[in-house]
């Protein structure tokens, strides 16, 4: 369209209007000037600088449109933000750099969009697709793991990760997709915050608004029955024979992408939930969503698009099971409809306070609404034979189990843990407690044994057993994996009636605040300054295979640096780490230290740049 002339100078401008259902991608442009010689029409071609098309969150017409300006500016355009990490009782938000902005990742989203087996398949098919967030959202997700083995992250959660960066390492998108990009390959290692930190980015790189959300005590339901069914043996034991494969992990975190659903009927315009961790296959794929997060409330799993699965995630309910040494179903023991679900989180609109999403994925625990949703999700779900006993539930109550941590959880101390036993009844009872400590994955699964101890004892009527368990850092210390959390499970059998009582207690052994970020208050745009890293050992014993990293957004040169032996009490400052500032008015830095004795201890500073 002509946009103006001007003869003095014999100018031309033209404005070139994108349609907002244009295909999302790189395109070539070329200018065709026709001009009337005396000699005849001449025509020249230049061809010009190519042009990105991505979706349009300013744009009223664009499916991607998101209305309110400081929405806009959060989800779309903010390169550094949080993500929620812990356990539900004692969790915080960890900076994480997005760098959406940084250099090449748009180009790096877009080759993401070209190598998935979509479109390497049936390239048409696919591109014609681009004009759609719903199919792009999908494919990110697909792509930000390794399942096809054209993907960005490698996913681990073994507690060993040889051959590459344990999860906790990353502070940042930008690097894991730069070195994706550069060498073809997974990168070594990720779990699910990584995955959704990584989805975040490329999401706002192509205009939609994303953010990343936790959930607390996350279901795994492997079944499809919105049930978490465990199976415990007389004894106290977890069944070997019987398992459902469910489990409950510590958190879990994805994302939500916002946008308009042309394909779904009315109502389910809005946040989505997208879902970039390869937890099970949907259309052969390890991809899932986009799902509606108001169908997700609702229970309305025949929506599709892994609705279902993502319902079990925050509102399944957990059912304990007893079984005989054959593996046959002999009883319910309790049903907790609580415990699934909690404390839903992500970083508020403009400030670095929590914004609680969980009346976002489900209603108020235990109103009627409530139930109305998992009852509608459970009917559309599968069956397993053994929930014809669900409604035969053993004696509840009469046996009361509950612990607590005493004092501060930090690594390098001594940690108090409290077990508590209550017999509620009026009569006195014979039980055998048991009570073991393992730490465990983010997953849940349980990793190295710390402490175990069986006692027989006589509760009279109303009495309390308590047993007080003190863990030196010798005894919990090799243990430790990942986020450094412990699970306690307490069961008790009453010998006059068999009944079987089971709990448990989750809790994080905190890592302390040692290391600092040594710079410059201000530096300047463009040119190289130096950083140091200073870490203090908190713990009895020397910190070896140690390493230093820096990374963040808006600066060049983000580098790793490997420090020997760190002595108990000394305090160790990095080499020297040259950064480039290329932005305004500020950067955010994010270090990290990791050794074989201690990981994940993190540290930012928010820097001016002049």
């Amino acid at each position: 369209m002509l946009a103006g002339q001007d003869d003095a100078t014999q100018k031309i401008s033209v404005d070139v209007n994108i349609p907002a259902d244009a295909i999302i991608g790189r395109y070539k442009l070329t200018v065709e000037v026709t001009s009337e010689l005396e000699t005849g029409m001449k025509t020249e071609r230049t061809t010009k600088p190519d042009i990105i098309v991505i979706f349009n969150p300013f744009s009223p017409a664009d499916d991607c449109f998101m209305e309110n300006p400081s929405h806009r500016n959060e989800y779309v355009l903010n390169d550094v933000g949080l993500l929620y990490r812990g356990g539900w009782y004692d969790f915080s938000g960890k900076e994480w750099a997005f760098g959406q902005f940084d250099e090449g990742i748009l180009d790096i989203t877009l080759k993401l969009l070209r190598v998935d087996s979509r479109a390497t398949s049936n390239p048409e098919r696919s591109l014609l697709k681009r004009t759609s967030p719903v199919f792009c959202s999908r494919v990110l997700s697909a792509m930000v793991n390794n399942f096809d083995a054209k993907g960005v992250i490698f996913g681990d959660w073994s507690g060993n990760y040889e051959g590459g960066k344990r999860p906790t390492f990353w502070s940042g998108s930008a690097k894991i997709l730069q070195e994706w990009n550069k060498t073809n390959m997974p990168v070594k290692y990720g779990q699910c915050w990584v995955f959704a930190g990584v989805l975040t980015t490329v999401m706002r790189a192509i205009g939609i608004a994303c953010r990343p959300i936790t959930n607390f005590r996350s279901a795994h339901d492997m079944e499809y029955n919105m049930t978490i069914d465990e199976f415990y043996e007389e004894d106290g034991s977890k069944s070997e024979v019987m398992n459902s494969g469910d489990s409950i992990w510590n958190f879990h975190v994805w994302n939500e992408g916002y946008f308009r659903r042309p394909d779904l009927p009315k109502g389910y315009n809005g946040w989505q939930a997208v879902d970039g961790t390869p937890q099970e296959a949907s259309n052969h794929l390890m991809q899932c969503g986009p799902a509606p997060v108001s169908a997700i409330k609702n229970g309305e799993i025949y929506i599709g698009h892994d609705t279902n699965f993502i319902f079990a995630e925050v509102n399944a309910d957990v059912l304990e099971w007893q079984v005989d040494k054959q593996g046959q179903v002999t009883a319910l023991l309790r049903r907790n409809t609580r415990d699934v679900g909690r404390k839903l989180s992500t970083k508020a609109v403009g400030s670095n306070e929590r914004e609680d999403l969980t009346d976002r994925y489900k209603y108020e625990e235990g109103s009627s609404d409530e139930r109305k949703a998992f009852e509608r999700a459970y009917a559309h779900g599968r069956k397993a034979d053994y929930h014809e006993k669900l409604n035969v539930i053993k004696d509840e109550g009469a046996i009361t189990i509950s612990h607590e941590t005493i004092g501060e959880v930090i690594n390098g101390k001594t940690i108090k843990v409290a077990a508590k036993v209550t017999n509620t009844t009026s009569q006195s009872r014979d039980v055998i407690i048991t009570t073991v400590m393992h730490t465990v994955l983010n997953t849940g699964a349980r990793r190295g044994l710390v402490a175990r101890e069986r006692i027989e004892v006589k509760l009279d009527a109303g009495e309390v057993s308590q047993k007080t368990f003190s863990l030196d850092f010798s005894q919990y210390s090799s243990q430790l994996v990942d986020e450094n959390a412990v699970r306690v499970t307490t069961t008790v059998r009453v010998q006059q009636t068999s009944n079987l009582y089971v709990g448990t207690y989750d809790f994080q052994v905190k890592s302390p605040d040692c290391l600092k970020i040594k710079c410059a208050d201000k530096l300047a745009n463009y040119e190289y300054s130096s950083v140091q890293l200073v870490i203090t050992n908190p713990l009895p014993v020397a910190l070896t295979t140690g390493e230093f990293s820096i990374e963040g957004s808006g600066f060049y040169g983000a580098s790793v640096k490997a420090v020997g032996p760190i002595a108990p009490g000394e305090t160790y400052t990095s080499e020297v780490m040259e950064i480039r500032p290329y932005r305004r008015p500020n950067i955010q830095l994010l270090a990290d230290f990791d050794a074989r004795e201690i990981m994940n201890i993190k540290a930012s500073k928010t820097v001016e740049v002049e």
